[in-house]
């Protein structure tokens, strides 16, 4: 009897819930159809109609489509509508909702992303971060292609680049040049999107040049040429070299070109975002230097010289393969040399025979202390003592003499200092050194002292130890603060960091 009981009331409950189910279920109805909103990700209402939504958006903001001259806007790039089934009565004014976007974040018009892709560092020993994505906005893509020729036609040559696009360029014969490839160092991609009206949106070529080439839209510095000025003083005064002002100033084909007074050059310091490289086969002539003869005449007293032969120089023909980046000789490798025209010796008659009470002996041809050439010749200087990027290069940088070809000691000395911690491989970029890389100080007699950088690991020399002129003491690299493989020759001032000019003290600069 119990057990009925037990089951009689749990038949009644259950029957009461479905029943209280079932009514609810009645009285519910159907749910309704709407549409929930997000922005950045949060819900700020459900809507009704979404087209109404969008609709408002588009004919409330008649100023954006003024300014941007553009028939339609959107919503901001992070709304995000969805629509959904819900019992829920809590539907939100659609005026209410755009209030909320437009207070909220910037609405959106129909353009084009431009995304530049920089290279990704792969040398495990280097410290320097990938740089990231860089992403610009346009409304035209043409515009973006017109710009990107424009800035490789300031580095390369507007009539060069189009004779080796045209397959027209000049063979060589004797001298001369030709490209033998070109193109962006970065992968460059457009795409259709929504852009933010918060965003600088480029509509010309001549600003989205200006910005590729000098990173800023702001107008750059100009200069009015006065009496007896040159393009080589300008750049100098205004911390450039006369590469870097004809890059800017591209009207004028080199640095003795002519200028008149009142003249007006752009003197803003170039700072790409982009990189153009394009490799060069040039063929030049270089002289070829003579060598110094002496004949001994023993009826001659010692202080007795006499010039038999005046020398002469000869010609030497080199072919190059070069490379470079931004209009700056970045790598240069000398694939071939010929002597095209012999140098004749100079031939100087000496005396040997010694007065009654003279003790010493013949003057040697060469006086210890003077500097020689610290590399194999022949070879590139593809930087001199000038401005570079804004700064002063206190050095020059010689090239051309291929990876791992000995460097010399261009004086008689005393090692100050060595390091030779970069790797092997080389580290472009890493700033091991002091960016020096791998390097040799030497001490000399006359003042100085002199400087041997980016070079490979493997220093013959240690601090302490005497050198002579024309002794190997390295080889050359490109460890350090490098962009391709190069000896940087200093010469300072001893015991300061005070440089002077090697090509004053060099023989073939």
């Amino acid at each position: 009897m119990k057990e009925k009981i037990i089951g009689f009331f749990i038949v009644l409950f259950v029957g009461t819930i479905l029943f209280c189910v079932g009514v609810g279920s009645r009285s519910l109805g159907s749910p309704n159809e709407v549409y929930q909103v997000y922005l950045n990700g949060q819900k700020i209402g459900l809507i009704e109609s979404e087209q109404k939504l969008l609709d408002l958006i588009d004919q409330e903001q008649v100023s954006i489509k003024e300014k941007f001259k553009v028939d339609k806007v959107y919503p901001p790039t992070g709304f995000n509508i969805e629509k959904v089934l819900t019992y829920s009565n809590d539907i939100t004014d659609t005026v209410d909702i755009y209030n909320k976007i437009k207070d909220s974040e910037p609405f959106t018009i129909n353009g084009y992303v431009v995304t530049i892709y920089y290279q990704k560092n792969t040398d495990e020993e280097s410290d320097e971060e990938d740089k990231p994505p860089l992403k610009l906005y346009v409304f035209d893509p043409e515009i973006v292609n017109k710009a990107l020729r424009e800035v490789a036609n300031t580095f390369i040559g507007k009539n060069e680049l189009l004779a080796y696009e045209e397959g027209t360029q000049t063979e060589i014969t004797e001298t001369g040049s030709i490209i033998t490839s070109a193109y962006f160092d970065e992968t460059i991609t457009i795409k259709e999107a929504y852009v933010s009206i918060e965003d600088k949106i480029f509509d010309s070529e001549v600003e989205l040049t200006q910005y590729l080439l000098y990173g800023t839209t702001e107008e750059q510095k100009k200069y009015t040429v006065k009496v007896g000025e040159d393009l080589k003083k300008i750049a100098n005064d205004n911390k450039l070299n006369i590469a870097e002002l004809l890059i800017a100033n591209p009207k004028y084909p080199s640095g003795d070109a002519l200028l008149a007074p009142g003249d007006i050059l752009n003197v803003g310091l170039i700072n790409p975002l982009i990189n153009v490289t394009y490799r060069k086969t040039e063929v030049s002539d270089i002289s070829a230097a003579y060598e110094t003869e002496y004949v001994d005449d023993s009826s001659k007293y010692v202080e007795y010289l006499e010039i038999k032969q005046q020398g002469k120089e000869g010609v030497t023909r080199i072919t190059k393969d070069v490379k470079y980046t931004n209009g700056e000789m970045i790598n240069v490798n000398i694939t071939k040399q010929e002597l095209v025209k012999t140098p004749v010796n100079k031939v100087i008659v000496r005396g040997t025979k010694k007065h009654y009470a003279y003790q010493g002996t013949a003057p040697s041809p060469i006086t210890a202390g003077d500097f020689m050439w610290p590399t194999n010749i022949p070879y590139v200087i593809t930087t001199y003592f000038e401005y570079r990027w804004g700064t002063f290069h206190k050095g020059i940088d010689i090239s051309g003499t291929g990876w791992g070809s000995p460097i010399y000691s261009s004086t008689d000395g005393v090692v100050i200092s060595t390091y030779n911690g970069c790797a092997p491989k080389g580290s472009l970029g890493n700033k091991c050194g002091g960016g020096q890389g791998n390097n040799i100080k030497v001490s000399t007699s006359l003042g100085y002292d002199v400087i041997y950088m980016h070079l490979m690991p493997t220093i013959l020399v240690q601090p302490g130890q005497k050198v002579t002129k024309g002794q190997v003491i390295g080889y050359m690299g490109s460890s350090g603060g490098s962009t391709g493989y190069h000896l940087h020759f200093e010469v300072d001032v001893a015991g300061t960091r005070n440089a002077v000019n090697p090509c004053k003290l060099l023989p073939r600069c």
